[in-house]
């Protein structure tokens, strides 16, 4: 997700990390252009991550569901995803810290091609790597992030059992939030809806993007003041948006999301 030019908000809250490595999941074959190996960290030794039995959300009178969550801000510039699975792993009682699973994830630094109109034309599949440098600057187009199906390897990898898809809608959030399960989902940093642009991916796949991806877990609904609740782990706080602003922000990387039980 982007780095914004403005100081960050202080994180509250505290969590408990348990001492581990990280190991990288998967590499991947070079394409015809050269340009599609993933960069792979060597593996190390593993070690065990600690869980507790989940606690259960909390559900009001009037039906609002919250979900025991830190509040976390994010340890590099573009690393949202990393740290919004964080949030969601914590909550199923599942620690570990970002840079673990950042350091697990696959990925494709190679730097963008751009096109004649100065948009990205050909640069990294973010359904497969992580894409650019994670400490880049998404308008400069120097780093990226990661979309769905390498977080919910990671979440499985790390313990939790994940459902990544597009075409989530609220009230599917919702029936997780009652479940126990934060769901982390992709917006936009600004948290409005947008009209993607696409890139075509090393590996030839066509890749909807926006300036200023980013990945919220969601952790709490209140159907009186029909609001959704997340952390915003770009500052580290807890925002609450209307159901409406928050399912229109949801369309512009198509209700892309991944559910952590």
């Amino acid at each position: 997700m982007i780095r914004l030019r403005r100081p960050a908000v202080a994180a509250v809250g505290g969590l408990v990390l348990a001492a581990s490595v990280a190991l990288p999941l998967w590499s991947l074959a070079q394409n015809n252009a050269g340009q599609a190996t993933a960069q792979v960290l060597p593996t190390p030794s593993p070690t065990f991550i600690t869980s507790r039995p989940t606690a259960s959300p909390t559900v009001n009178q009037t039906g609002a569901v919250s979900l025991q969550a830190p509040i976390i801000k994010q340890d590099l510039a573009l690393d949202c995803e990393s740290a919004a699975l964080q949030v969601a792993l914590a909550v199923k009682n599942i620690f570990v810290p970002q840079d673990t699973i950042f350091s697990s994830l696959p990925q494709q630094p190679q730097a963008v091609q751009l096109g004649a109109d100065g948009y990205p034309e050909r640069w990294g599949d973010p359904y497969v790597a992580f894409v650019g440098d994670v400490n880049g600057y998404e308008p400069s187009y120097t780093g990226y992030g990661v979309y769905y199906p390498p977080i919910v390897v990671a979440a499985e990898h790390f313990g939790a059992t994940a459902v990544g898809r597009t075409g989530w809608t609220v009230p599917e959030l919702v029936a997780e939030l009652r479940a126990g399960d934060s769901v982390v989902v992709w917006l936009t940093s600004d948290f409005k809806a947008h009209v993607p642009r696409y890139w075509t991916a090393w590996d030839g796949r066509r890749i909807p993007w926006a300036v200023g991806e980013h990945a919220v877990p969601v952790i709490g609904y209140d159907p009186v003041a029909n609001t959704i609740t997340f952390v915003d782990v770009l500052y580290g706080v807890e925002r609450t948006m209307s159901v409406p602003a928050f399912a229109a922000a949801l369309t512009t990387f198509g209700g892309m999301g991944v559910a952590v039980s």
